[in-house]
């Protein structure tokens, strides 16, 4: 599972009706990245090993700074990538997913609640665990 290469991934618009939940996904992570974006690579290892997932050496390009993945059910794994594009580009947290994940028939929709909720964890647990000033994007996160 970790070891594999990002040729083992796909994104959300594989899974059926995938198409349609993209642009909220992007979304909610671009949302989410104004505080992962502060997170560094050691960070990232301590914050998902706390949540049951791990810090994977699978790299998208030379922008990706750290990857983690989940596995909230079997053989469903949600890997996210946090890019440093700047300061030329904006810098991106994308979300891919395991080719095994579509063979379970999960809808895209839930897909896309597993991704945000998964996200959402990475913030709570690193304002718990790291206790670094963090900027707030809601009342909760």
């Amino acid at each position: 599972m970790e070891n594999r290469g990002i040729s083992h991934l796909v994104s959300l618009k594989n899974f059926e009706g995938g198409l349609v939940h993209d642009r909220a996904v992007k979304a909610a992570l671009k949302l989410r990245l104004e505080v992962l974006r502060h997170i560094v690579r050691s960070e990232a290892e301590q914050v998902i090993n706390s949540i049951g997932g791990k810090l994977v050496n699978i790299r998208i390009d030379d922008a990706t700074d750290w990857a983690v993945y989940v596995e909230p059910l079997p053989k469903f794994e949600i890997y996210y990538f946090l890019q440093r594009y700047s300061p030329e580009f904006e810098d991106s947290l994308m979300a891919l997913y395991s080719k095994e994940s579509l063979e379970l028939g999960i809808s895209a929709e839930d897909v896309t609640q597993f991704t945000i909720l998964y996200a959402n964890a990475l913030i709570y647990y690193a304002k718990k665990i790291l206790k670094k000033d963090l900027p707030k994007i809601s009342r909760y996160l």
